[in-house]
C-alpha cells in the first residue's frame, strides 16, 4: 500500500450520563448520537511524535454484518473495512470477517487511521502484541476513545503472527467480530519465519473463536452503565475458525484455514486464540508440528505442538513438516474457563499428498 498523509481532529469534550442521548464530535471523542454511556470522553489530541510513515491502513467499522452458520442460521456481526479500497462504514453496513488483516516487515513506521463515524458508537483499535507509545495503544478508557479520526503510529520490533482489535467495551466488542489478523515478517518478507530461522512453503491461518449468540443482539455500550446484561457469562453455541463455522464442515477443505500439501513442504500454521475460554489444540503427530514463535516472540527452542493449550489473545506460530501422507484433522476444544467443561470442539484438516 502507497504512503498516504495522515491527519487528526480533535474536538470537545462530551460528557454522557445513563439514558442520556450521545452528543456527536467532529473528530475526537465524543459520543455518536445512539445508545449510552457513563464516561466523560475526552479529546483526542494530535498523535505525538508523528513520522513520515512507511505503509499506512485506513479503516473504519461496519456495524451490520452478519455470519451465516451451518445450520442456516444468521448471526450478527460488527468489524473494520479498509477504507482505502473504497469500502464504506457505518450502522448499515457490512464487512468482511474477519476484518482485513495488516501485514508489514520489522522496523516498518506504520500509521493506522481509524475514522469513525457520528452514528456508528465509539471504538478503538488496539494493535496486540505491538508496544507502540501509550498514546498509540488503543486501550479506551486509559487513553481515549475514538469518534472521528484518529491515526496510531506503531513500529515492530519482532516478527510473527499478532492481531488488531478494538478496545473499547472489549467484553462485547471483540466477541462481536471486531478483529482482524496482524502479520509481521522479518526483512526477508513471506516465506521466512524468523531471520536465520525457518521457511515455509505456505501459510494457513487458525484463528478460533467461539460465538455467544445471545450477545450479539446487544447494542455497543451494553453494561457500560453498570447494568448487568450478563457479560460474565459466555455459553457459545458456535464455534469457528477464521470467521467459517467449524462446528460442521466449513472449515474442512478451505483454504486457508486448512492445507493441501505435498510432502517435503513446509506449512506455517498462524494460531490465535481469539476466543474468551481456554482451548486445547491437538494436532496429529504425524506432521511434526513445531512451534517457533509464541505471543510474537521467538522461543529459545522448538516447541512439540501436538498438544497444548492457549487463553484468551495468545498466539503461536507453527510449522508442520509432514512424515507421512494422510488426511490428517486438527482439533480445538474450547473448554469452559471455570468448570472445564467442553462447549464443542471447531475442526479442520491438513491433507499431505
Amino acid at each position: 500500500m502507497g504512503k498516504r498523509r495522515s491527519s487528526t481532529t480533535t474536538t470537545t469534550t462530551t460528557t454522557t450520563t445513563s439514558g442520556g442521548t450521545m452528543d456527536g464530535g467532529g473528530g475526537g471523542g465524543g459520543g455518536g448520537m445512539m445508545g449510552s454511556a457513563c464516561y466523560v470522553y475526552p479529546d483526542t489530541p494530535a498523535t505525538p511524535g508523528i513520522r513520515t510513515p512507511d505503509v499506512v491502513y485506513e479503516r473504519s467499522v461496519y456495524m451490520n454484518g452478519s455470519m451465516t452458520m451451518d445450520d442456516g442460521r444468521v448471526v450478527p456481526i460488527w468489524g473494520f473495512v479498509d477504507t482505502a479500497t473504497g469500502a464504506m462504514g457505518g450502522m448499515d453496513a457490512a464487512g468482511p470477517f474477519p476484518s482485513p488483516p495488516m501485514r508489514v516487515n520489522v522496523n516498518t513506521i506504520v500509521h493506522t487511521r481509524l475514522s469513525v463515524g457520528m452514528m456508528n458508537g465509539i471504538h478503538t483499535i488496539h494493535h496486540h502484541g505491538i508496544e507502540p507509545a501509550d498514546h498509540s495503544d488503543g486501550v479506551g478508557h486509559v487513553t481515549w476513545d475514538v469518534n472521528g479520526t484518529y491515526t496510531y503510529q506503531w513500529r515492530p520490533t519482532s516478527p510473527g503472527t499478532y492481531f488488531y482489535h478494538c478496545h473499547t467495551n472489549t467484553v462485547l466488542h471483540a466477541e462481536m467480530g471486531m478483529y482482524g489478523a496482524l502479520i509481521v515478517d522479518p526483512p526477508e518478507g513471506p516465506g521466512t519465519l524468523l531471520s536465520g530461522g525457518p521457511t515455509y512453503d505456505m501459510e494457513a491461518f487458525w484463528v478460533v473463536d467461539e460465538i455467544d449468540s445471545r450477545w450479539h443482539n446487544l447494542s455497543w455500550t451494553a453494561g457500560t452503565c453498570g447494568e448487568d446484561v450478563g457479560l460474565n457469562v459466555l455459553r457459545p453455541d458456535y464455534f469457528i475458525i477464521t470467521g467459517v463455522d467449524a462446528s460442521g464442515t466449513s472449515a474442512m477443505n478451505l483454504p486457508p484455514i486448512s492445507a493441501n500439501m505435498r510432502m517435503g513442504q513446509k506449512c506455517l500454521a498462524r494460531y490465535v486464540c481469539a476466543g474468551y475460554h481456554p482451548q486445547r489444540i491437538r494436532i496429529p503427530s504425524a506432521l511434526n508440528p513445531k512451534a517457533y514463535i509464541s505471543d510474537g516472540r521467538a522461543l529459545p527452542r522448538p516447541m512439540n505442538a501436538s498438544s497444548f493449550k492457549a487463553i484468551s489473545g495468545e498466539r503461536y506460530d507453527i510449522i508442520l513438516e509432514p512424515t507421512r501422507t494422510g488426511n490428517f484433522v486438527i482439533e480445538f476444544d474450547i473448554v469452559d474457563w471455570i468448570t472445564g467443561r467442553v462447549w464443542g470442539t471447531a475442526k479442520t484438516n491438513v491433507v499431505v499428498n
